[in-house]
């Protein structure tokens, strides 16, 4: 598959959720943002090298009053990764900032079968903003992203 093959299944992605147009940029990569402010936008990335795409979300900042609690129930989302749906949490070394992501290859891969692991990730990326702030402080969050606005329900997007 190619840029050109990647951006077609975005646009249909897309078209399913009620976007039209070339979503996935020139350089292969995009930003959506969900229905509820407080959910993370959800970058998108095409991987020339190996044909696959990673999904990507920032969650927020560990600090030192909660770097235990949430280190270690994230270690225990992550033991064979029984409540990750298949989702890595990283922190970056930079700034301490939380991130989920998901890369996955693109080879046989359908419309509906990228609706379907985009969704999953949504719904990971809401757990862990909820694990990190809680629900109530989660829901009050800013998004700082907005670049295409996709319909969402609840956390999760509609398929």
């Amino acid at each position: 598959m190619s840029l050109k093959n990647a951006k077609q299944l975005m646009e249909g992605v897309a078209k399913t959720l009620g976007c039209d147009g070339d979503v996935l940029g020139d350089n292969g990569m995009c930003t959506i943002t969900l229905e509820k402010d407080w959910m993370p936008p959800i970058h998108i990335c095409y991987i020339d090298s190996d044909n696959s795409m990673l999904f990507f979300a920032e969650i927020g900042i560990l600090t030192s009053e909660n770097e235990t609690r949430i280190l270690k129930e994230l270690m225990h989302r992550h033991y064979l990764f029984a409540e990750t749906n298949g989702a890595c949490a990283s922190l970056s070394g930079d700034n301490n900032m939380i991130t989920v992501q998901l890369k996955f290859s693109l080879s046989e891969l359908t419309e509906i079968d990228l609706i379907s692991l985009l969704n999953n990730f949504a719904g990971e990326a809401a757990k862990v903003k909820i694990l990190v702030y809680g629900k109530e402080n989660a829901e009050n969050a800013e998004s700082t992203d907005t670049v295409i606005p996709l319909t969402a329900e609840d956390t999760l997007l509609e398929i």
